[in-house]
């Protein structure tokens, strides 16, 4: 017998499944540049140079195309297929896999490091997809994921769900999901991998800066190139859009440079390592 939560997290999982598949193009023009900025730091954390690495949440394959110049033997899963055909195009010598983050389909103990950059928030069980890196990780490997701050310390993050909660309605015909920034907490990060079996564990804050050439872009591209966000914002009725449209632009332009539009956000990248 199937339960409830189990049919809503299904929902929530093709729901994601789809629309990451129906953007991909868009994500890896728009998103995938800007959560790029981070790669380092997190293959840093991880000390991943030469290392056999997965990639969990691969999206269009930018960290581990970074991952691949350090010389680590790359595997990537995703939940989108066309994510993973940009992923496969971008790194030929990585070997990409379209999967659920919470079965990872692969033997345990296999890999020296693994890495998931901004994909905790779209699993509806991020405990046991936690575990089930875990699960994979070799002993004295480690793990690392990030995931965005809320908008209290995330302007990006405020300018865009705060023109929503003012000028439209956030409660829109959406599949339930989990909490976009249970894990921009410290405290969080650290409890669920201490829970989960890892030690070491630390977590840090980094500055991740959205780019667009001019505050009337901003809404168009967050639309077209993310799942959640983009629906919610696709599925106000056009006066709500105007109003949060006008909302975006008003508070962008005050971000706006000589070169662009720079809106500052951040996210928190958390380690652990398996003993």
């Amino acid at each position: 017998m199937t339960d409830d939560s189990t049919i809503v997290d299904d929902a929530f999982k093709q729901f994601e499944r789809d629309k990451f598949s129906l953007v991909a193009q868009k994500y890896d023009e728009a998103i995938a540049a800007v959560t790029s900025q981070v790669n380092e730091a997190i293959l840093d954390a991880v000390g991943a140079s030469g290392l056999k690495l997965l990639d969990i949440a691969c999206g269009t394959g930018w960290l581990s195309a970074a991952a691949l110049k350090r010389e680590a033997i790359v595997t990537g899963l995703d939940y989108a297929e066309n994510m993973v055909a940009i992923a496969r195009v971008r790194c030929p010598q990585a070997s990409f896999h379209n999967g659920d983050a919470e079965n990872l389909p692969f033997e345990s103990g296999q890999f020296e490091a693994v890495v998931c950059s901004l994909g905790i928030l779209h699993f509806p069980n991020p405990e046991r997809a936690i575990a089930e890196s875990f699960r994979v990780l070799k002993p004295g490997g480690r793990y690392a994921f990030t995931c965005w701050t809320p908008p209290t310390c995330n302007p990006f993050m405020a300018l865009i769900l705060g023109s929503v909660q003012t000028y439209g309605n956030m409660n829109v015909d959406l599949p339930p999901g989990p909490p976009l920034f249970r894990f921009g907490e410290r405290g969080e990060c650290e409890r669920v991998l201490i829970a989960e079996g890892f030690t070491e564990v630390s977590v840090t804050e980094l500055s991740i800066k959205w780019t667009f050439s001019t505050p009337e872009d901003v809404m168009a591209k967050v639309v077209v190139s993310t799942a959640r966000l983009g629906a919610i914002l696709a599925m106000q009725t056009p006066d709500q859009r105007r109003n949060i449209e006008n909302a975006i632009i008003d508070g962008a332009s005050k971000y706006a440079t000589y070169s662009g539009v720079e809106i500052p956000a951040s996210v928190m990248l958390a380690v652990g390592y398996k003993p």
